[in-house]
């Protein structure tokens, strides 16, 4: 959980065997391994070393086996998925409200505009419980908070909200995910074979 009283740094240590092993969950670090996970081209041990050397600082200092790699790994990910449900954060389940990819401007502009903090300068600084309680406390002003808010709202019904409900599908289609257009143009053909068929 996010405290005001005692700070998670970025830079921390985790303990393996007896061992003190130092990490660094920095903003930029997490969304990587995102990224990472995402992947459908590496294999899952591919994965894992590709991530232990991106979170343990000076990796080449440690005397790792494979299994050690494996087992570090699995402790790092307890952090985030720690780090996630203290924050009210699921990435998982936020998927489809925004994508740290997608909406990498929006997110750089949104931090610029409410807190005037250049994200591109706390790369390897800024750590993932800071930059999750900045992100997930953003003003609705900000440009990201504008597309999550017409990504998850309701289109009205009713011929009284005719002109509502062409301006809210006309936002929703502007900021729509990749993800997202993609499942809508998938819906649109399988009704088109539908009436053909």
């Amino acid at each position: 959980m996010f405290s005001l009283t005692s700070k998670k740094k970025a830079d921390r240590h985790i303990t393996y065997r007896g061992e003190k092993v130092l990490i660094s969950i920095t903003f930029d670090n997490v969304i990587k391994a995102i990224k990472l996970y995402d992947d459908k081209f590496l294999k899952e041990n591919q994965k894992i070393y590709i991530m232990y050397r991106m979170f343990v600082k000076d990796y080449k200092k440690y005397d790792h086996t494979p299994r050690d790699v494996v087992k570090i790994t699995e402790l790092i990910y307890k952090e985030l998925s720690q780090t996630d449900s203290d924050s009210g954060s699921d990435l998982a389940d936020n998927e489809e409200l925004y994508n740290f990819f997608e909406d990498a401007e929006r997110i750089y502009a949104s931090f610029l505009i409410d807190y005037n903090i250049d994200l591109l300068n706390e790369v390897g600084v800024l750590s993932w419980d800071e930059f999750i309680a900045l992100f997930n406390n953003l003003s609705e002003k900000t440009p990201i908070m504008q597309a999550i808010m017409y990504r998850g709202c309701e289109v009205p019904s009713g011929p009284e909200n005719k002109e509502e409900r062409r301006r809210i599908r006309k936002m929703k289609e502007f900021y729509e995910l990749k993800s997202q257009r993609e499942k809508r143009e998938k819906q649109m053909l399988e009704e088109m074979e539908k009436e053909f068929l």
